[in-house]
């Protein structure tokens, strides 16, 4: 019988065999009686009580209580010392060997410590050793054959763990996949079936609304982003989310009191200072937004769309010179984005540049040749500098785009009709000057050949 974690034998017996099984019972016994108390203290978080027992058990077993080695692995590895917690896991398998839980735990160990090969074989191992199909074990195999670069692997690990175990973060995992392959309509269809199964996961919900967001499904995206808000509102992903939609329907005030209230969640949130940002510039309130876009550049020195802003911002408060730096930055980070060129080309053409103005314009319309704002700003460089021909082509290729239903914003449309009222009075002048010079050429002809045959009569 137990009786506080010892053992007390009421009776003897006279069979050898009987009394030697019960020796080895005894022992094994032995080794395990404190692995209720080391699991307690672990899941009730008394670490230190927890390491203190683990060691005097591993002691007095002289190594050979997996179970205490196996919770010293785990609570290395939740302080992060991986390699520590990888030698305890080993200790285990040295005890039973081809075990799929300790195998799966140095694949973990290995994961962590960026040793992708390893951890992909300690895990192919324990799917040859383990009875039924693990998800962690397909999960992580999936994980370290992307890392490797395997995607089209990775996706079947992926698709593997879901039938196993329909976990989020495997649903999670395979939208990544499908994400890295551009292709986002699968991705919608397994986060819908994700949904269906999680309806009360937030991150779900919200992944499943950024993907109908990408597809230009507003309405799906706002409905699953609602969702997401009544069952965490303060769940910063979604509101951001939900404000970018807002935002784009121009309803800047609602779309700056959902940033507000994440901004509070998540100061750090370069994303979130930048939307502020933008949507202070869109109500012209330029101060604001130079304000909060610096504080997003802070936060990331490198992302090229807080620097295209600062570019718009600065070249909306009459400060060429600083847009030109920051859309400088944006065209060297991205040199495949026509909007950034275009900033740039028309800070040049507001520091009087237009030679390099239409140099910055042409390479914009190399990357976006059917964008009505690069066309026009182009066309004006090209009036500006003479080039009169040109300007005249980009005009009618505007024209034809608008013929093809191109939206064209009301100012963009008035300072093209200004152009091309500018261009066609410009050929009217030249052809009336043209049609002058040839006249007067003509007149002096006549006079001298009159003055010719009066020198041949004269003569």
């Amino acid at each position: 019988m137990i009786s506080n974690g010892h053992y007390n034998f009421s009776a003897k017996t006279d069979v050898s065999g009987k009394s030697a099984q019960k020796n080895t019972n005894e022992k094994f016994a032995s080794l395990e009686k404190f692995n209720w108390l080391i699991h307690l203290q672990h899941v009730t978080g008394r670490i230190q009580a927890c390491k203190s027992l683990i060691i005097k058990e591993i002691e007095r077993s002289k190594g050979k209580n997996e179970f205490a080695l196996y919770k010293q692995g785990e609570i290395l590895r939740e302080e992060g010392k991986f390699q520590e917690s990888l030698e305890s896991f080993q200790a285990c398998l040295r005890l039973n060997p081809g075990k799929a839980d300790y195998l799966n735990e140095v694949g973990k160990c290995l994961y962590e410590m960026q040793r992708f090969k390893l951890a992909m074989e300690a895990y192919l191992e324990a799917e040859k050793t383990s009875n039924n199909p693990d998800w962690q074990i397909y999960y992580y195999l999936g994980q370290c054959l992307l890392k490797l670069g395997d995607v089209n692997k990775a996706q079947e690990y992926a698709q593997k763990a879901i039938q196993a175990g329909k976990h989020e973060f495997c649903y999670e995992f395979l939208i990544k996949i499908l994400l890295l392959q551009g292709d986002v309509k699968n991705a919608v269809i397994v986060s819908n079936a994700a949904v269906e199964f999680c309806p009360d996961s937030v991150n779900m919900l919200t992944e499943s609304g950024l993907l109908f967001l990408k597809l230009g499904q507003n309405e799906h995206a706002f409905e699953r982003l609602s969702s997401a808000l009544a069952l965490e509102p303060a769940h910063t992903k979604a509101l951001l989310a939900i404000g970018c939609i807002i935002q784009q329907h121009e309803d800047y005030d609602v779309a700056l009191s959902k940033y507000k209230m994440a901004i509070h969640y998540r100061p750090d949130s370069m994303a979130l200072w930048n939307n502020i940002g933008v949507c202070f510039y869109a109500k012209q309130k330029y101060v604001a937004a130079i304000s909060c876009l610096k504080r997003a550049l802070w936060l990331q020195p490198l992302n090229w769309r807080v620097l295209f802003n600062l570019g718009l911002c600065h070249l909306a408060t009459l400060q060429p010179a600083s847009a030109f730096n920051y859309s400088c930055a944006a065209v060297n980070l991205r040199p495949d984005m026509a909007d950034c060129f275009t900033v740039l080309g028309v800070a040049l053409l507001e520091l009087k540049d237009p030679d390099n103005a239409v140099k910055a314009f042409r390479l914009a319309l190399s990357l976006s040749s059917d964008d009505l704002y690069i066309v026009v700003n182009m066309a004006v460089c090209c009036w500006l500098i003479g080039s009169d021909e040109e300007a005249i082509g980009l005009m009618e290729r505007y024209e034809r785009l608008i013929e093809n239903n191109a939206f064209c914003p009301e100012e963009l449309a008035t300072l093209a009709e200004q152009l091309i009222h500018k261009l066609k009075r410009k050929e009217i002048k030249d052809n009336e000057d043209h049609a002058e010079v040839t006249s007067n050429d003509d007149k002096s002809e006549i006079d001298e050949s009159g003055n010719d045959e009066k020198i041949e009569i004269t003569t």
